[in-house]
């Protein structure tokens, strides 16, 4: 998959997921709109939703592309973290339907935001 492509497979995955009119292109910011989704999903207690979301964020680190890689933790896990927090429901409940690269990234997502500013730069091995 190319980059360019994951907005695409994003909405294919998720049919009734809505990416505002102003989100539309812009990568980030779709991701900030799944976010939503997946809050809203959390809220009416949608597993089903929660563990596809976990699959496909999952599935953007095997691709091995560092913009989808930046994409997947940058926008889709921290666009979570920052939605869910902001919105009073404890992003750390998403973790259980994340898979192995995603949960590192989570991790070193929260290991960043603690002050270790190298997290986020060294490889996964």
């Amino acid at each position: 998959m190319k980059y360019e492509e994951v907005d695409e497979h994003l909405i294919n995955t998720f049919h009734d997921l809505i990416v505002d009119e102003f989100s539309e292109g812009l990568p980030y910011c779709v991701a900030d709109c799944f976010a939503r989704y997946l809050l809203e999903a959390y809220k009416s207690d949608s597993v089903e939703t929660l563990i596809l979301a976990g699959m496909f964020i999952e599935e953007l680190y095997s691709y091995k592309d560092a913009m989808i890689d930046n994409l997947a933790t940058v926008g889709y896990l921290e666009a979570i973290q920052n939605v869910w927090g902001n919105n009073s429901v404890n992003p750390e409940e998403m973790v259980k339907f994340l898979r192995p690269t995603s949960k590192n990234w989570w991790a070193r997502l929260n290991d960043f935001w603690k002050g270790d500013i190298h997290a986020l730069t060294n490889n996964i091995d």
